[in-house]
C-alpha cells in the first residue's frame, strides 16, 4: 500500500468517531422522523402506518395554525430588531473608545448564560409588582408625559384630536437647527469654520428632535390608542395576550412582545461576528470617501454595508433557524400562554410527542416545520443574490 492511501486511511480512521456519532445521533433520527411521520406510532408500541393521514389532519389542525402564525410574527420582528442591534453594537465596539474590550466582554457574556437560567432571571425582569423593566418603564413614562404635558394636552387628546399648548411652536426649533448644521448649505456654511461650535449645535439639534419626537409620539399615541397608553403605564407583561398596539394589523400581543424584547438579550454574538468583519474593511475606502465629502450616513450605505453583506447573510440565516426553533424561553416563561398566543410549533411538537403521546403527528409537524426553515433559508439566499458583496468575485 502507498503513502498516499496509508495517510488516506488514518485521516478516515481519525474521523471514524465522528461519523459515526453522526449517523447514530442525528442521521438515524432524521430517516426515524422522516418515517414515523407516516405512522401513527406511541412511545412503547409499535408503528402503524397510515399514509399522509398525519399530515391531512395537519392541514386543518386550527391549533398547529395559531402557532405557526405565533412563530411567523415573532420571526418577523425578532430578526430584523437583532441584526439591526447586534449592527449598531459592532459599530458602537469598532469605534476608538476607551475600554472597548470591557465592552466587548459584557456583550458577549449574555450568550454564554445558559437559557434556562436566562429564561428565569427575565421572569424576574418581567415581573409586573417587583420588576426592573416596569419600575424602570414607570419613572420614564412619567418622564415623558410631563415633558409632553408642557406641548399638549393630554387629557383632551384622550378624548379626541391632540390640542397643542402655545409652547408647542418650539418644537419645529431643533429641526430648524438640525437643517442649519447638518444640512448640505449648512455644511457649506460651516466648512473651515468653529468645528468645536458646529460639533457642539450638531449634538443640541439631535437631543431637541429627539426630545420633539418623544412629545410628538407620546400625544400621538394618546390620542390613537389611549388604552395601550395606559397598559404601557403598568404593563402585564407575560400574561396580556391583547395585540400591542391595538390598532396595527396582525401586531404582537404583549406577551410575545416580552419574549421579542428578551430576544435581544443575546445579540452580542451576532455584534461579535459584525465586528471582526468591519475590521476588515479596508481604512482606505474610508479615507477615499471623506476626500469626496461623503457623510456618515453615505459611507454606512455605500462602504460599510456592501462589505459586511456576507457576514450579515450568515447572520440572517443563523437567526432564521434559531428563530423558527425557539422552545425553551416560552416553555419556561409562559407555558404556551395566555390563550396559546405565545405557543410557538417547537411547543406544539413536544406537546405532541410527550404529553399526547402522538409522536407520529408530533414527526409530520417536525418535518413541515423543517421544510419551512429550508424555504425560508432559500428565500434568504435568493433575495440576497444582488444585494450580498464577495469581495474578489
Amino acid at each position: 500500500m502507498n503513502a498516499p492511501w496509508r495517510a488516506g486511511l488514518k485521516g478516515c480512521a481519525f474521523i471514524l468517531p465522528w461519523l459515526i456519532a453522526l449517523c447514530v445521533f442525528i442521521g438515524y433520527p432524521f430517516l426515524a422522523g422522516f418515517f414515523f411521520s407516516f405512522c401513527e406510532y406511541q412511545p412503547l408500541k409499535a408503528p402503524a402506518w397510515i399514509g399522509l393521514e398525519n399530515y391531512g389532519e395537519l392541514a386543518g389542525d386550527a391549533r398547529f395554525h395559531r402557532s405557526l402564525g405565533v412563530t411567523l410574527v415573532y420571526a418577523a420582528v425578532a430578526i430584523p430588531l437583532g441584526v439591526v442591534l447586534a449592527m449598531t453594537l459592532a459599530m458602537f465596539l469598532n469605534a476608538r473608545v476607551r475600554g472597548q474590550p470591557f465592552y466587548r466582554v459584557i456583550f458577549y457574556i449574555p450568550h454564554l448564560v445558559p437559557t434556562v437560567v436566562v429564561a428565569i432571571l427575565w421572569l424576574w425582569i418581567f415581573n409586573p409588582k417587583y420588576g426592573l423593566l416596569n419600575i424602570v418603564l414607570a419613572q420614564l413614562v412619567r418622564a415623558v408625559e410631563w415633558w409632553t404635558g408642557l406641548f399638549f394636552d393630554l387629557a383632551a387628546a384622550r378624548e379626541g384630536p391632540a390640542f397643542a399648548r402655545g409652547p408647542a411652536v418650539l418644537l419645529a426649533l431643533p429641526a430648524a437647527l438640525g437643517l442649519l448644521v447638518l444640512g448640505p448649505a449648512g455644511r457649506r456654511l460651516w466648512r473651515g469654520r468653529a468645528a468645536g461650535l458646529r460639533r457642539f449645535l450638531a449634538a443640541a439639534a439631535v437631543a431637541g428632535i429627539v426630545l420633539a419626537a418623544a412629545a410628538a409620539i407620546d400625544a400621538g399615541a394618546t390620542w390613537l390608542a389611549p388604552d395601550d397608553v395606559k397598559r404601557l403605564r403598568e404593563p402585564s407583561w407575560l400574561s396580556d395576550g391583547n395585540p400591542m398596539p391595538s390598532f396595527v394589523p396582525l401586531a404582537p400581543p404583549m406577551a410575545l412582545w416580552a419574549l421579542i424584547v428578551m430576544s435581544t438579550w443575546g445579540v452580542g454574538q451576532m455584534a461579535v461576528i459584525y465586528l471582526a468583519k468591519l475590521q476588515d474593511v479596508p481604512a482606505e475606502l474610508y479615507e477615499a470617501a471623506d476626500i469626496d465629502g461623503a457623510g456618515w450616513l453615505q459611507k454606512t450605505r455605500r462602504i460599510t454595508l456592501p462589505m459586511i453583506s456576507p457576514v450579515i447573510l450568515f447572520n440572517v440565516v443563523m437567526a432564521i433557524i434559531g428563530t423558527f426553533q425557539i422552545f425553551a424561553e416560552p416553555y419556561i416563561m409562559t407555558q404556551g400562554g395566555p390563550e396559546d398566543k405565545t405557543r410557538f410549533v417547537a411547543m406544539f411538537i413536544y406537546d405532541n410527542a410527550f404529553q399526547y403521546q402522538r409522536a407520529g403527528y408530533a414527526s409530520a409537524v417536525a418535518w413541515v416545520l423543517f421544510l419551512l426553515i429550508v424555504a425560508m433559508t432559500l428565500l434568504a439566499f435568493r433575495l440576497s443574490r444582488r444585494h450580498v458583496y464577495y469581495e474578489g468575485r
